[in-house]
């Protein structure tokens, strides 16, 4: 796990979305759990540390992602979603068109 900076934790820490699961209300049931922080993208072997690339999951589903690969993709389209196009111009060698196309994404 790679440390978010104390400066951006506390930016985030005030988020309201950093405070509830990101898949509330969506197919994959109740959550459960605290809320933990995921870095959902990995870019050169490491977590992309930026707001956009967190999101808040219950502790249910964060375990879950990993065996479930519909859970992961919509815990990634929720973190794109944040993204600008600068955002992800900062990492040029990740396909962001072809991943927003095979998340379903424009």
């Amino acid at each position: 796990m790679r440390p978010i900076p104390l400066k951006m934790r506390a930016e985030l820490a005030e988020e309201p979305r950093m405070k509830r699961c990101v898949l509330v209300g969506l197919e994959f049931g109740k959550c459960e759990g605290r809320i933990e922080w995921d870095h959902v993208w990995i870019y050169a072997g490491r977590q992309i540390n930026e707001k956009w690339a967190l999101t808040g999951v219950c502790n249910k589903h964060h375990y879950e992602k990993n065996g479930n690969q519909l859970l992961k993709e919509s815990i990634a389209r929720k973190s794109l979603q944040l993204a600008t196009d600068e955002d992800l111009q900062k990492y040029p060698r990740k396909n962001w068109a072809q991943i927003k196309k095979s998340l379903g994404m424009k």
